[in-house]
């Protein structure tokens, strides 16, 4: 038996097996191609066929299989694969009203069907040039998912599989026709993107953080890093535009200021992990003199804390707390005669605690020279900035190229990459890139107004560049600290006893299946039961009481959920009252 990335049993997956079958697939790809355009050529299909996705893509699959001398036991390493990625914790969960998975290209059928019966059916050039994207894309889902099996061998060997994945990429790429999109050139930005999924599982993306750190050559590892990054920090200003457009207000509102905060533990957690890489390669770029170095990692960090710039920057004792998810960070040490014992940290949550202390330093000492160089990246008019993306999940990204490859004229020069890229190439590539992004939506069939709404907002990238610019040149506020006091150990301080106790806003009851499913996301800074239900603390506190400085006093946590409090805001001077 094989082991996945979080040591759970699974069959072994045959990397070089999977190697050599889309090898196969591209040395056949014009019979593949052909095929896949007679399944395109549906017009006359009834309209439950062109919407039946399992049928499609069983139809889509034996184009690849079908026609191309593939051995019995080679159908079966796709569906391992996506097993396996599975099992490693990154089963999509089910969301009403968005596509959560990775790139599908029987969905992308079914979106070109319908814009076709909106619009007019191509003739067969059209449906051959689509049906090569569609080739792309299922090759770049099964690199996907074979970029997370680097370290099911002998994790050693990580960095020559990765190379084997980016030379099977070239490869799609040298045979694709020039009228396509060039979806994603670097092999290394492919294990974020799969990576990219809204799942219920929390713990995998730090063990595969922490095996790209301690398996990949260092530039690979910055490289995976600085690319997680970027997409992190273009989701969550991403989902600040939706709410400030949705609600009508502005980006420094408090209640968005809220929402991002509580709802975003696992991004928060992920981006500190990352900006620690960035940041010490920036520090590296600033004592060597490497200009382009300095440079493009500083354009990377700051996207990554364009969401929240006052946390990232001056709260990071605020920031430490908002990162933590209990279940992930937080467990019960087990005492040799088995018997449960202190709550203590877990070892992903000793290696986030003590990155955290890295970060905090890092940003400490390396504020200064951020800032000198952030007006490199300030958004100009009529040009186009990274602050200014909108996209749900990075996959979507994808899924806007590919459907804009139904048109003759789609821009191709651009890549996934280059949707993160700060500054200008040869020639005006900010303008150009600025049409290709507003482009992606301007389809025959999308109404006008939804055009309309997802335009590139440049009045919302110069606020997000505001934001950062003023936190670099403001020194951070005092923090209040949190005195918690367990009923099983009386009060016994005098100073302690006279500060305020937290108002009982700041606790909520609920069921207990809806509170775990909260504390699972990270939402809570601690939930526990009670002879009346169960309780959570909710992590607004921290903002409003704590980050407003003023001190606060929780009494009668059980003992557990009190230590646990104490591990959760350890940044905070939080203490926990006891007597000897």
């Amino acid at each position: 038996m094989g082991r996945i990335v979080t040591g759970k049993p699974f069959g072994q997956v045959p990397f070089q097996a999977n190697v050599d079958l889309l090898r196969l697939f591209l040395t056949h790809r014009e019979n593949i191609v052909e095929s896949i355009e007679a399944v395109l050529n549906a017009q006359r299909k009834p309209i439950a066929y062109q919407q039946d996705q399992s049928l499609l893509s069983r139809h889509f699959e034996d184009c690849f299989f079908s026609r191309t001398a593939v051995t019995a036991s080679q159908p079966r390493l796709r569906a391992h694969l996506e097993e396996a990625h599975w099992a490693g914790g990154f089963r999509p969960r089910q969301v009403e009203g968005l596509h959560n998975d990775l790139i599908d290209p029987a969905e992308m059928m079914i979106r070109a069907f319908y814009c076709w019966q909106q619009t007019r059916w191509p003739g067969r050039n059209g449906r051959m040039r689509y049906a090569h994207t569609l080739f792309n894309l299922y090759v770049i889902r099964w690199l996907q998912f074979m970029s997370m099996r680097l370290w099911d061998e002998d994790p050693t060997g990580a960095g020559g599989r990765l190379t084997e994945i980016q030379g099977v990429l070239d490869e799609l790429w040298k045979s694709s026709p020039a009228d396509q999109p060039v979806i994603v050139r670097d092999a290394r930005w492919l294990i974020p993107l799969a990576q990219s999924l809204i799942t219920d599982e929390l713990a995998p993306y730090f063990e595969v953080a922490q095996q790209v750190s301690e398996t990949l050559q260092e530039a690979d590892a910055l490289e995976i890093q600085k690319a997680h990054v970027r997409m992190l920090g273009g989701h969550l200003t991403s989902q600040i535009r939706y709410h400030c457009t949705k609600e009508g207000v502005s980006v420094n509102e408090h209640s968005v200021v809220l929402r991002t905060r509580t709802s975003n533990a696992l991004d928060f957690a992920l981006l500190v992990q990352g900006l620690v890489v960035l940041l010490k390669a920036y520090d590296g770029a600033l004592q060597s003199g490497d200009e382009r170095m300095r440079l493009d990692m500083a354009g990377a960090i700051c996207q990554g804390i364009s969401a929240d710039p006052e946390l990232f920057l001056n709260r990071v004792d605020l920031l430490s707390a908002y990162s933590m998810i209990e279940h992930v960070f937080i467990a019960q040490e087990v005492k040799e005669e088995g018997r449960e014992g202190n709550v203590v940290y877990s070892p992903l949550g000793q290696r986030h605690v003590r990155l955290l202390r890295e970060y905090g330093a890092l940003i400490d000492r390396l504020i200064k020279a951020l800032r000198d160089d952030l007006p490199r990246f300030r958004p100009v008019d009529g040009g186009y900035s990274p602050y200014g993306v909108i996209f749900g999940l990075p996959s979507h990204l994808i899924e806007h190229m590919a459907l804009k490859a139904l048109q003759h004229d789609a821009e191709t020069r651009f890549s996934l990459e280059d949707v993160f890229e700060d500054g200008d190439d040869d020639g005006d590539p900010s303008a150009a890139k600025l049409a290709w992004v507003n482009g992606w939506r301007k389809l025959p069939h999308i109404d006008r107004e939804v055009q309309r709404l997802y335009e590139y907002p440049q009045q919302f990238a110069e606020d997000v560049y505001d934001r950062i610019e003023n936190e670099l040149r403001r020194s951070g506020a005092r923090t209040g600290r949190l005195y918690i006091v367990s009923v099983d150990n009386p009060e016994t301080d005098s100073h302690a006893s006279a500060i305020p106790e937290l108002p009982s806003c700041y606790f909520v009851s609920a069921e207990r299946a809806q509170l775990l499913a909260g504390l699972r996301e990270g939402h809570f800074l601690v939930g526990y039961e009670t002879p009346g239900g169960w309780i959570a603390l909710k992590k607004d506190l921290l903002t409003e009481v704590l980050g407003a400085g003023r001190d606060a006093r929780i009494v009668g946590l059980p003992l557990d959920a009190a230590q646990v409090l104490r591990l959760m805001c350890t940044a905070l001077g939080c203490i926990r009252e006891s007597t000897s």
